[in-house]
Parts: structure tokens; sequence; C-alpha cells
């Protein structure tokens, strides 16, 4: 019995030195709520352990390890991201496995053979340790039940700014994942979320004004020459040419660093700010359970058609559910790239262009509402190879091993920006109006670049523009869930420059 204590004992102190090195770190002294609550946890992992394995000392591997695994996948995020493990990251694991090239790489060598290490130790404490008898089982089910419904209780009481890494530091990490796990599935969590939805700016009424829309997510875009001098201008050629006449153009506030794409795009395509949506702010397509509004369904009650477009796997970020129940008509995905080119391992910019000039030529009487989201720049951009010199039109860093990952970057940079200006150059030919949003997703996940430069951008950017109407290139900073609502401005401002296209335009040549 003694020797069991011990070793309960030793887990909980051992899963509590594993929390305090836990980026961003918090202090050993934190409220006696999140101490408890830790404990909770611990108590929770460990009961279930035993009731289904009847093994007392691999439970409490079981805990050790789990917390030691977790902790090193945070730390790597964090690393990577800013941003510590939140609850919703669950939900992405098994994409680690169908998609590795976008989790695995970040991970690292050292911290993938530790949580390599550590799965090992769970299997191989399971096969050495006789299961006990019977009463050891009951009073794991008991300490499980016990422990769930002392975490319910705490974290309700916990008070959560739900900003990961500001609770954390107060809180630990422990404590701070499950708070967030339990009240971010409550069900009065998940109304949060409808609410802001069914409540949002698109919930009502409909286009006046029918030219065709055409929005892009660019992946990691932003406009590096922030950075300083060192980043030339020639990648930005097209972009800089389009601001210049753009209805609207500026600075992009988005909720995601280095990654977590479909926040902004959720931003996008409902106009909710993210503070809104509570827990669902993480992962808000995972919540999107039902027809909601949104931009595609404003579009669809004005008679457009309203296609997705994303060179990847549908299924990625649960966008083949989330899209059909935001009013799509169409998705198309990587099946539908399956002939187009790859830069480096990702369907190119180009070939986007092209599947969006091919939606605009398509003889519909019903005007166009495109959203595409691009693949090209997606990291880890580390695995890409550089060639010598390639540096030498697109920042002025030289081939220095620190900034090869900034070289890679531009590259991709010029593609999208040729496939902005293709798309501008083909609907100034055409007869029918159009709108264009160009805008990135977050800025890429470059911190070895940042920190080497002393800098570390947060906004990416963005420009609206039309084909029709009098712009001189506006300059305002906004926030991505504002853009919606810039795209009707660009659609009415002058909406009899369109009256009538429907009329004149519609069986006319692109």
């Amino acid at each position: 019995m003694l020797y069991e204590l011990a070793i309960v004992a030793a887990a909980v102190a051992f899963s509590f030195g594993i929390d305090a090195v836990a980026v961003p770190r918090a202090p050993l002294r934190r409220p006696l709520a999140a101490v408890a609550l830790h404990i909770a946890v611990l108590a929770v992992v460990a009961g279930a352990s035993l009731a289904i394995t009847g093994r007392p000392i691999f439970s409490m591997f079981v805990v050790a390890v789990l917390v030691a695994v977790f902790a090193v996948i945070s730390n790597a995020k964090y690393q990577s991201l800013r941003e510590p493990l939140v609850f919703t990251d669950l939900s992405l694991f098994s994409q680690a496995f169908s998609h590795p090239r976008l989790y695995l790489p970040f991970l690292g060598v050292v911290k993938g053979l530790t949580a390599l290490a550590g799965a090992a130790v769970i299997v191989t404490g399971f096969l050495l340790e006789t299961p006990a008898d019977t009463p050891h089982r009951g009073a794991g089910a008991v300490a499980a039940i016990a422990g769930f419904l002392l975490c319910r209780a705490l974290s309700q009481r916990l008070f959560l700014t739900l900003g990961p890494t500001a609770d954390q530091r107060r809180l630990g990490f422990l404590a701070t994942f499950a708070a967030y796990l339990i009240n971010g599935l409550s069900r009065a969590k998940r109304h949060v979320f409808a609410r802001a939805v069914d409540t949002g700016p698109f919930s009502s009424g409909a286009p006046e004004a029918h030219p065709d829309v055409i929005v892009i997510q660019s992946e990691s875009y932003f406009d590096a020459r922030r950075l300083g001098e060192c980043v030339r201008s020639g990648p930005y050629a097209h972009f800089d040419r389009v601001r210049k006449t753009a209805f609207q153009q500026g600075r992009l506030t988005v909720p995601g660093w280095g990654a977590n794409t479909m926040r902004t795009e959720f931003g996008m395509l409902t106009g909710v700010p993210s503070a809104a949506l509570g827990y669902a702010r993480f992962y808000p397509y995972w919540y999107v359970r039902r027809a909601c509004a949104s931009l595609a369904g404003w579009f669809k009650r004005g008679g457009y058609r309203a296609v997705a477009v994303h060179p990847y796997y549908a299924d990625f970020f649960g966008r083949h559910r989330a899209f059909r129940l935001m009013q799509f008509d169409r998705f198309l995905d990587i099946r539908d790239f399956a002939a187009a080119p790859r830069v480096g391992p990702y369907v190119g910019d180009d070939a986007v262009a092209d599947a969006i000039v091919a939606l605009l030529q398509e003889r519909d009487d019903k005007p166009l509402f495109a959203f595409a989201i691009t693949m090209e720049n997606h990291g880890p951009l580390h695995l890409e190879p550089v060639a010598p010199g390639e540096s030498d039109s697109r920042h002025t860093l030289g081939d220095d091993a620190r900034y090869r990952d900034l070289t890679a970057y531009l590259r991709h940079v010029e593609n999208a920006d040729r496939m902005l200006g293709k798309l501008t150059d083909f609907l100034e030919k055409r007869k029918r109006p159009a709108v264009l949003c160009f805008y990135g997703d977050h800025v890429p996940a470059l911190s070895s670049v940042f920190d080497s430069l002393g800098t570390e951008p947060a906004d990416s950017d963005y420009v609206i523009w039309r084909n029709f109407g009098v712009d001189e290139g506006k300059q305002k900073d906004v926030r991505v869930e504002s853009l919606g609502s810039a795209l009707q401005r660009a659609m009415t401002h002058e909406a009899h420059a369109t009256a009538g296209w429907r009329d004149e335009t519609q069986l006319m040549p692109a």
C-alpha cells in the first residue's frame, strides 16, 4: 500500500514539474482552484486507466507520460505559432497522421522522439504489470467519476480570459487546457456560437447590385517589406499596381498568427468577430453543425452561384461539411486539381487563377461569388530547397542560412502576385462588372527570420479592386470580419455602373 501511495505521489509531483516547464510558464504558486483542477484531471486519467486495465502502476505511468507528451507538443506549437495547445487541437490530431507534412516537421526530431519514447513507456508498462483484482478496478471507476465531477465544478469557478497564453501563465498548462475543454464542449457555449452567427451581418438582406465577386484568401500573404528595406519590391509588383487603383486597401488584423487559417476564413465568411464566438474562436468549423448565416448565403439570396475553391483535401478542417452548411453550392477541392502543376508540394497559385477564370467563363445567367483559398505558400518552408543566389532578386540578406525560409517564402509571394495580376488583367478586359478582394490569412510562421531581424509582424494585408468606377486606392486598416461589409460597399457604390448588366452582358463572351 505504501509503495502504491509513493508511486501516486511521484506521478503527481512529476506532473507539476512538467507543467512548470510548459511554455508560457506559470509559477508553482497559483490559484488553489487551478491546483485542485490539475489534480482532479490526474484522477480522471489514472482512475479511468485503472478501471479499464486493472493496472495501478501502469495507470500512474499513463498520467505522467500523457502530461509530458502533451506539454512537449504544446511547447512545439508555442515555439512555432505563439500559442499553446488548446482543447480544439485534439480534434486535429488525426490530421497529423493523414497530412503529416503540415504538422510533424514543426514538432522537430527531439520532441518527436520524446513523444515516441513516451508511447513506448506506456506500452512497456502495460505489458510488464499484472492486472490487479476487481476492487482496484472499482476504485479506479469511482476516482474517475469523482474527478470528472470535480473538474466540471472547478472549471466553472476559474476566471478565464480565453487568451490561452495569459490564462496559462496564471493557471498552468494542464488546468487551463482542462478548463477550456470542459467549458468549450458545454451546450451553453455551443449556443453562444450559434447565436453570434445567427445574428451576424449576413443573416438577412441580399445584394442590390450584381457584379461578379471574387475573394482570394492567399496563404500566409503579407507585405514582407515591413521587415525592413532588406526586402525588395519585385515580388509585390502587381500588388502595388492594384493598390493604386483599389476601392480600398490596407493592413488586415486577423485572429491567427502563423497558422489557424480557418479562424480568419470564418471571420471573413460570417462577419462575426472572433471574440464573439466564445470557445469556438479556436476552431469555428468544428462548431458548424447546422445551416448558418454566411456571406455565401447572402449572395445566394441575390441570385448568385456560390463556389468555394481550395486545391487541397476537402475534409481538412472539416470544410466539406462546413461549406455545405454555410450555403456554398459547389466546392472545388484537390480532386478538381488532379492535373494541375505543383509548386513545391502543393498546387500552385497559377492553377487557382485558371480555375477562377474557368468559373467566370461558364455560361450561366447567374452572377458568380467565388471564394478561393490558396495553398502554395503553406509551410513548412524549411523543408524547401533554396538555390545559391536565389535570394538576390528578393532580399538583400544573402544566402545566410537564417534567411533561407524568407527566400522560399518570397518565391511563393511572387507567384501569388502573378495570380493577382492575371486575374485583374482578365477582369479589366471583360464587359461584366466584377469586384476582387485579395488578402492574407495570417503572417507566415517564420519565427527564426523574425527573431533574427528583431521584429514580429502580426497583421496581413488586403486589397479590394473593381473593374468599374474610378478609385484611387483609399487606405484603410480593418479587421478581417469587416471585409465582407467593405465588399458590399464596393458592389453598391456607384451602383449605376453595374445596373442592367444582366440584360446587356449575360450572353457576351468573357
